[in-house]
């Protein structure tokens, strides 16, 4: 089983993409579990990528091992994308996730508005390119919250296509349309294609690489090459059941309200 260090504190984000990649071979180890003592990122990229980088790196210098990162966040169309690379840092700054849905509420006048989830992922190999991928998922905002499950804006969110917001879907059905499993789509094909070029490499002539030395809790890492020409990563459909809009669209469901939840 490979495994990968995630540059993440973020308890549901972990075990997220633990679920996610686990059926792909792969182990996802919190950076914490590796690294003792304190150390702390600050992200100050301007972008998604620029934060999911930043992480990556950090974490992959320190460890020496294969780490990726995200940073992920809700747009809000008719606030221009607030709150963005924000997202985290907003709701903290106001005392919470439901404090949160009321500001955005408030300064949405309490009109429904087009809405998505960006992820970006970065994955690093210490004496590479660091490499990325982006999913997004597209809706709409939806006021009072609704649902139990999730974290973060998922309470607020309905995907296009669905009648249900983030956190009235259980995680697989979650899991099957995320804009974290859009990118994810992307990185695993990315691995597929790396490993496959090691085993032909290997069949050939022994591969050439240096021993890691790796922390009692990681064993193993997998050999990377990265291509001097990029090649654009195509999502196999067979990967994920990807069924996302690739625009902003009318909302497809009646815009909910409290008699309505009550019925």
């Amino acid at each position: 089983m490979k495994k990968f260090i995630i540059a993440s504190t973020n308890e549901h984000k972990i075990r997220e993409f633990q679920t996610m990649l686990k059926p792909f071979g792969i182990k996802v180890v919190p950076y914490k579990d590796v690294i003792k003592g304190q150390f702390e990122i600050e992200e100050t990229g301007a972008t998604f990528a620029d934060n999911a980088k930043i992480k990556a790196e950090a974490i992959c210098e320190k460890t020496g091992l294969p780490t990726f990162a995200d940073d992920s966040g809700f747009c809000v169309k008719d606030l221009a994308g607030f709150p963005g690379v924000r997202s985290a840092r907003f709701a903290e700054e106001v005392g919470g996730y439901d404090k949160a849905f009321e500001d955005i509420k408030n300064r949405l006048n309490g009109k429904c508005s087009e809405a998505k989830f960006v992820c970006n992922i970065a994955f690093a190999v210490k004496g590479e390119k660091t490499v990325q991928f982006e999913g997004k998922c597209y809706g709409f905002t939806v006021f009072p919250p609704r649902g139990e499950n999730g974290f973060g804006y998922d309470s607020i969110f309905v995907p296009n296509s669905f009648g249900r917001t983030f956190a009235e879907m259980d995680d697989a059905e979650k899991n099957s349309i995320s804009h974290r499993s859009v990118a994810l789509a992307q990185f695993i094909k990315f691995i597929e294609k790396l490993t496959k070029e090691a085993e032909k490499k290997t069949a050939v002539k022994p591969l050439k690489t240096k021993a890691t030395k790796v922390d009692a809790k990681i064993e193993e890492s997998i050999p990377v090459v990265v291509e001097k020409e990029e090649e654009k990563i195509v999502v196999d459909e067979n990967t994920f059941s990807v069924e996302v809009d690739e625009k902003f669209v009318a909302p497809e469901v009646p815009f909910s309200s409290e008699s309505d939840e009550k019925k």
